[in-house]
C-alpha cells in the first residue's frame, strides 16, 4: 500500500498538472460516473494529502482518493505534462507517446486500459486512476468527518522541526492506546501516513521493541520517534522511495553489501531471516493485526534497556 509520502507527491503533482485548469473528468469503467459528472468541466482548486488520502477540492466539493493496496494514478501527456509516469501501487511502463490534438487543441488519449475508474484531461494530458479503494466525491461536512478521524501527519508541518500540536496529538494518540506500539503506527488516527515499512524502519532506528504498549513509550521516545517518522517521511517525498539505510552508516561495515556491491534501502523490512547490518542478531517476523512485523531482537530488545 502507498505509504504518506507518495500521497504527498501525487497531491503535490496534481497540484502542478490540474489545479487552476478547467478539466474533463469520466468514468470509463462506469463506477465513478455520477462522481465524473460533478467534477467534469470545472477547475480544481487545490490538492492535498492528509496521510494516505488525497483530497482535491472544487468549491464546495472535494474529490476523495484513497488508493488502498492497489490504486495507482498513471500520467500521460505531450513534452510539457511533466511529472512521475506512475504514482502509488506498481505499473509497467507505457510506450512512448505520439502526441495526437483534435480541433480545439487538446491532446486525444489513448484508449483507457484496464479498468479506469477515472480519467481527468486537460489540453495537453490526461491522468488515469485505477483500483482506489475509495473514490468519492464529498461535501464539506463529510470532508470534516473524514478529517477528524484522522491522525497527525508529519508532513503537514509547517516547518521541518517539531510541530508541538502534532506531537502533543501523538502522544495522545498512543497514550489512549492499549495495543502494542507496531499496532498502533498503523492507527491512521494515531499518526496518518504510515505504513508498514515506516512503521519497521522508524522502530529500529529507535531502538524500540514493537511488542512495548503503546502506553509505555516515554516522552523521549516519543518525541523521537515522531522526529524520526518525519525526517523518514520528508526523505521519501524527496527521493520518491522509502530508503533508510545510508550507505554512509559507520556501523554497516561490510554487512551493508549484497553480493553485488549494492547497499540495501531496508534495515529490517523483508529481511527476516538474515543477519541484522547492525549486529548480526537474525532479524525476526510474525503476523501482527494481518500484517508482517520486523524487527531486531538484537537491536530492539526491551529488557536490555529497562
Amino acid at each position: 500500500m502507498p505509504e504518506g509520502h507518495t500521497l504527498h507527491r501525487l497531491a503535490r503533482q496534481v497540484q502542478d498538472l490540474f489545479v487552476g485548469r478547467q478539466w474533463r473528468v469520466s468514468s470509463p469503467q462506469g463506477r465513478f460516473a455520477a462522481g465524473a459528472a460533478r467534477l467534469t468541466e470545472r477547475a480544481p482548486d487545490s490538492a492535498q494529502a492528509w496521510g494516505k488520502q488525497l483530497f482535491i477540492h472544487l468549491g464546495p466539493d472535494i474529490w476523495q482518493v484513497h488508493l488502498g493496496l492497489y490504486g495507482a494514478f498513471s500520467f500521460r501527456g505531450d513534452s510539457s505534462f511533466t511529472g512521475a509516469e506512475t504514482l502509488g501501487a506498481p505499473r509497467s511502463a507505457a510506450a512512448q507517446l505520439d502526441p495526437q490534438y483534435d480541433d480545439d487543441g487538446w491532446i486525444v488519449p489513448e484508449p483507457p486500459r484496464g479498468e479506469v475508474r477515472a480519467r481527468v484531461h486537460v489540453p495537453n494530458g490526461w491522468a488515469d486512476l485505477r483500483g482506489p479503494a475509495r473514490c468519492q466525491v464529498l461535501n464539506p461536512m463529510q470532508y470534516e468527518a473524514v478529517i477528524a478521524r484522522l491522525g497527525p501527519d508529519p508532513l503537514r508541518q509547517a516547518c521541518p522541526q517539531t510541530d508541538p500540536d502534532m506531537l502533543q496529538q501523538f502522544a495522545v494518540g498512543l497514550r489512549r492506546r492499549r495495543i502494542s506500539i507496531a499496532a498502533a503506527l498503523l492507527d491512521q488516527a494515531v499518526i496518518a501516513g504510515v505504513g508498514n515499512i515506516y512503521r519497521a524502519e522508524s522502530l529500529f532506528l529507535e531502538r524500540i521493541d514493537p511488542h512495548t504498549p503503546a502506553g509505555e513509550l516515554t516522552d523521549a521516545q516519543i518525541t523521537d520517534l515522531w522526529d524520526r517518522l518525519t525526517e523518514l517521511l520528508r526523505r521519501g517525498v524527496r527521493e520518491g522511495i522509502i530508503r533508510t539505510v545510508d550507505p554512509e552508516d559507520p556501523h554497516l561495515g561490510l554487512r551493508g553489501a549484497d553480493l553485488t556491491g549494492a547497499v540495501r534501502r531496508h534495515w529490517v523490512y523483508q529481511h527476516q531471516g538474515t543477519p541484522c547490518l547492525r549486529c548480526g542478531a537474525t532479524v525476526q517476523t510474525q503476523q501482527l493485526q494481518g500484517r508482517r512485523l520486523y524487527w531486531c531482537p538484537g537491536c530492539q530488545d526491551r529488557s536490555a534497556r529497562s
